[in-house]
This record gives C-alpha cells, sequence and structure tokens, in this order.
C-alpha cells in the first residue's frame, strides 16, 4: 500500500476553552515524566525517566503525564485513566498503543506521535476503557487492521490527526458499542481517515434482547473521509431493542466536511434502530479527482480551483488550524480537513550563454523555477524579467533572448507566478557583458598580388680537382603568412583559409586543407588553419612541406581572430584582412 507523503507537520495546541471541557483537571499526585530511550526503569517520586512507554505505563497512575523525546518506541497499554503522553516531531511508536482507563477518570491524551501498527490484523490505537482517549496531532496507520478502535468512552475526540488503514475491509476508524455498554461518544476535526472499506465505521451489536447495545454519537467537523469504500458506514442493524424501545442508535452529526460514498443500515424490526448520517455544508458524492491533490496517491489536499474551497463556515470553539498546523481563522473556511493555502512559486534563472556580447543576444532560462500546485492544476503562467540594464519584458514561456547594448556586468532577475495569482519572491544571475567586436587581424605577408615561387632555385659555382664548373639546386619553398591581431579583450585564437580562386563551380570551391591539400568543398564551408598566436598579437600560419603543396595559381588568404569574450570575426578593413596573391612555379 503506498502511503501518502506527510512533510513537515507544525504542531498546534488545542485552545484553553477546548481543553477546559475535554480534560478534567489532573490528581493532586500527578507526576511528571521524560521518556528516552536507554533511561532504563522509572518510578514516582524517586526516578521519573522512563526508558520506554512499557516502563512510562508500568507506573502511570491518574493524571500522570509522559513527554517522550524523538526516537522509535515501542507501544504499551496504559490502564490509568487519565494519563497524558505527549510526543514531538520524530517520535515513532511501532505497535497498538492501548488506553484501557476507566470513568469516573478523564480521558487520557495522546498528541504528536507517529504509530504504525505492522503486525497482523491489530489496530494503531485500541480504546476500550470508558474513559475514553483524546488523540491530537498525530498520524496512526495499521497496515492490515483497523486503524483506531474505540469500544469505551463518551468523550473520545480525534483532532488534527491522519489514520490510514491498509486493510480491505477494515476502517479507519471504527467505533462499536455491545450488549450492556454505556453510550459512545466520538468528536472528529480537522482530521483524515483514509483505506479499506471505511473511513469512518460505527456499529452497535446485542444478541440478547435485555442487554441491548448503546447509543453512538459521532460530531465531525471538518473532516475529510475518502479513499475507502465508504467514507462514512454506520450500521445498527444487529442491535435488537427492549420491550419496543429504540436502542442501539448512531447518530453522525457531519459539517463543513467531505465524506464521499457514504451508508446506513438499519435494525430490521419495528420501531426501527436509528442509523443516521445529518451532513450540512458536506460533500459526500464528487468526482475526487476534482476535488483532491492526488487521489490515486492518496494525498487528500484540496487542489487549486477545488469546489471544496471557501465552501464552509465555522463552529465556534472547533478547531482554528487545519491538519497541516495552517490558519482555518473562519467565518468561511474549506471542507474538509485541509484548509487550501497556495504555495507561492520559486524562481530559478540561469545564464545560458556562455560568453554574453555585446550586441548579441543572450539567452537567459527560467526554466528552473517551480510551483508546488503545478502538478495539481497550478503551475506557472507568468515570467517577468528584469534584464538589469533598465529594461524589462514579460513572456509565458521560461526562455527570453536579450541583446545587451554596452559591456560590464548586469544583474538579470526574474520573477514568476502562479496560476492562483502568486508572485515568487525574484532570482537573480549575474550576466558578464564582453566587447562584442571581433580583433582587428591583419595580414602583412604576402602582401598584395605578391607573386611567390613554389620552387627554389639557386645556382653556385663548385669547384672541383681544379675544375669549376655551375651547380643548380631546387626546393620546395615553405609557404608562410603572417600579420598581428589585436583587441581590448585580448586575443584568444587566430585562424586562417586559403582559397584557390578561379575553380568554382556549382557552389563549390577550392580550400586548401592542412592533411589533404586541396580539395573541393561548399563555398559556404571554408576550411579553417589555425594559426600560432604568438605574444604581442603577431600570428603566423605556416604550410608543411610534408603535405601535397598547394598548385600554382591565384588565391586568397583570409584572417580571422576571436577575442577573450569569444567574438569572432574581422573588425579590421578588408584591404588588411584579404589578401590574393599568386603561385608560380
Amino acid at each position: 500500500m503506498k502511503l501518502p507523503h506527510l512533510g513537515r507537520r507544525r504542531w498546534s495546541i488545542v485552545a484553553a476553552a477546548a481543553l477546559a471541557v475535554l480534560a478534567a483537571p489532573a490528581a493532586a499526585h500527578a507526576a511528571t515524566y521524560t521518556v528516552a530511550a536507554g533511561s532504563g526503569p522509572c518510578g514516582a517520586p524517586a526516578d521519573l525517566a522512563c526508558g520506554s512507554l512499557p516502563e512510562a505505563a508500568a507506573v502511570a497512575a491518574a493524571g500522570d503525564a509522559f513527554n517522550v523525546a524523538p526516537g522509535t518506541y515501542d507501544a504499551a497499554t496504559f490502564a490509568a485513566a487519565g494519563v497524558t503522553i505527549t510526543g514531538a516531531p520524530g517520535v515513532a511508536i511501532n505497535g497498538t498503543m492501548t488506553f484501557s482507563g476507566d470513568a469516573p477518570g478523564p480521558p487520557s491524551k495522546l498528541e504528536k506521535v507517529a504509530i504504525s501498527q505492522a503486525t497482523g490484523d491489530a489496530p494503531g490505537i485500541y480504546v476500550s476503557g470508558t474513559a475514553g482517549l483524546q488523540l491530537l496531532d498525530s498520524a496512526v496507520v495499521s497496515a492490515n487492521g483497523d486503524g483506531i478502535i474505540i469500544t469505551g468512552g463518551a468523550g473520545n475526540t480525534i483532532i488534527r490527526t491522519l489514520v490510514i488503514t491498509g486493510g480491505q475491509v477494515t476502517s479507519a476508524v471504527r467505533v462499536t458499542s455491545t450488549d450492556g455498554t454505556p453510550p459512545k461518544g466520538l468528536l472528529l476535526e480537522s482530521s483524515m481517515l483514509t483505506g479499506g472499506g471505511a473511513g469512518l465505521s460505527a456499529n452497535t451489536v446485542s444478541n440478547a434482547l435485555q442487554a441491548a447495545a448503546g447509543d453512538v454519537s459521532i460530531t465531525a467537523r471538518h473532516l475529510t473521509a475518502a479513499g475507502s469504500t465508504n467514507g462514512i458506514s454506520l450500521d445498527s442493524s444487529n442491535a435488537a431493542s427492549l420491550l419496543g424501545a429504540p436502542r442501539g442508535n448512531i447518530v453522525a452529526d457531519v459539517s463543513d466536511s467531505i465524506a464521499l460514498n457514504n451508508k446506513t443500515k438499519r435494525f430490521p424490526g419495528a420501531p426501527p434502530n436509528l442509523a443516521v448520517i445529518n451532513a450540512t455544508r458536506t460533500v459526500q458524492s464528487a468526482d475526487p479527482n476534482t476535488i483532491f491533490a492526488d487521489a490515486a496517491g492518496r494525498n487528500f489536499r484540496l487542489r487549486p480551483g477545488s469546489a471544496a474551497i471557501d465552501a464552509g463556515g465555522f463552529t465556534p470553539g472547533e478547531s482554528t488550524t487545519d491538519i497541516d498546523g495552517d490558519p482555518r481563522p473562519g467565518p468561511t473556511t474549506d471542507l474538509g480537513a485541509d484548509e487550501f493555502a497556495n504555495a507561492a512559486p520559486v524562481a530559478s534563472v540561469v545564464v545560458r550563454t556562455a560568453k554574453p556580447r555585446e550586441g548579441q543576444p543572450t539567452l537567459l532560462d527560467g526554466s528552473g523555477s517551480t510551483d508546488r500546485e503545478a502538478k495539481y492544476g497550478g503551475g506557472i503562467v507568468q515570467y517577468r524579467w528584469n534584464f538589469g540594464d533598465g529594461t524589462s519584458d514579460t513572456t509565458t514561456t521560461p526562455t527570453v533572448l536579450h541583446t545587451y547594448k554596452g559591456e560590464g556586468a548586469a544583474a538579470a532577475q526574474l520573477v514568476v507566478v502562479d496560476r492562483q495569482g502568486a508572485v515568487s519572491a525574484p532570482a537573480a544571475a549575474r550576466v558578464v557583458v564582453g566587447d562584442g567586436v571581433p580583433p582587428e587581424a591583419t595580414i602583412t605577408r604576402p602582401f598584395a598580388n605578391q607573386r611567390i615561387r613554389l620552387i627554389t632555385r639557386r645556382t653556385r659555382t663548385v669547384t672541383k680537382n681544379g675544375v669549376k664548373r655551375k651547380v643548380t639546386t631546387t626546393r620546395k619553398t615553405k609557404l608562410a603568412f603572417g600579420g598581428v591581431a589585436r583587441d581590448k579583450s585580448g586575443v584568444a585564437a587566430v585562424v586562417v583559409t586559403l582559397e584557390k580562386l578561379g575553380g568554382r563551380s556549382r557552389g563549390q570551391c577550392t580550400w586548401f586543407d592542412a592533411e589533404k591539400g586541396l580539395l573541393k568543398k561548399s563555398c559556404s564551408h571554408p576550411v579553417p588553419l589555425k594559426a600560432k598566436l604568438q605574444s604581442g598579437g603577431a600570428w603566423t600560419y605556416g604550410i608543411s612541406t610534408k603535405v601535397k603543396q598547394p598548385s600554382p595559381g591565384l588565391y586568397r588568404v583570409s584572417v580571422y581572430a576571436t577575442d577573450g569574450s569569444g567574438a569572432f570575426g574581422n573588425s579590421a578593413s578588408a584591404s588588411d584582412s584579404v589578401v590574393r596573391f599568386r603561385l608560380t612555379k
């Protein structure tokens, strides 16, 4: 079973007025203990540090309080009434927490814990005592059993709590009243119940006419019961009546809630026992995909645009915060346990152009911006750009091209807006704009229209055995080109191209390749030859005599350079950057 991600819980404290109603004063002899792994056995008054919950339960007396440190603990049975167990974020309990204390003691209280029961079909919490239990700000999961079973107590409360069952026909919360037992009562507020056959179920059972089942009274406010076969299931069909008087009635008063696919089943005799759901401002039938963020993934928080938003009211005295601790001030509220709070999106901006240059487009990318509600009907709809040079723009796409007109550093900022109108804090990226003008690169060798022989002949007089004669030698001329490149940003590289003229045909030109010699290639794709760059900007390029030499003819040599900011080209005049010359035999 896939369980929802709970996120970081902001714990809340029930209002003092509610506590005064729900809890009686602690006994005069009450002790306050701490529970932390490794502390060992405990007992008042000498040792108030307990090493486990079973050790705490063994010494617990009515009115005692146990403050539990973060850690993982085994569950325990608390037989005393009016015990208070307070956890904190990071308190995890494995097994079934049982509360069997009886009235006239006050209800016990359990808060700020996460309970997981993974063994068999046992519940996460079992309340059997007539004193009952107050459960607040907690999470309870049973892998195969009911999440919480209540068989005793008229003053049970579940507030701001998530309860999950992984069984097929089990209930997240089950209230049962059997033969001759006192009435049962349960108050649910700002809680989520999911899984199994029912989120909330109540049943009354009696097998003897003389010992009819007691009534069950349920009040639910801002309840979310979804993701189960039935959100609420009430069954009084097995509760007999004594001498015709209805007994074992179940009444659920539900308000400002979402409880999907409810059902009731009544005793068939006359007069029938009651199993009634009184619902006000409550959704009982709807497509969960239009209400919840991710019903299939068991995330039953409200999605943006949900019909449950601002459709509810507020009952004085109920929890003023939702299941996540978000405010629910009223008088207008959202239905269910979650009070929808749209989170502002988060902006992110990255400069994608490696070396931004003056006069050339710079790519800014905001696609890393996020919105928490994006996959639930929200999402970013607007990107507001401030380029840091006194200009701005607004787009519906996450990327933009901007051309800076001057050199220097600029702080580009991005603010994003989501579908609900929430605006992010600005994100910034530093843009360093370099010189967009390429270097001035000139050619000093060869000079314009120079004629260069491919073969150099040398004649000299040689005397041998007293006889003088003339000897002529030949060798290949080493062709070399050179010049100077200058730029205020510095020169990073120089390349030249060498083209043999007069042989163009169908878009093909004759280019010199450093390894292959002359070759035919598209005129729009010249072959670059990397020059050697020296200090001061001087550059040279020599053709190796080991490759096939250019053939006689008319040639054109052109030079280009890249500056320190990445600008490529040549800002020198054509007469200085392009030279024609002729090779002869």
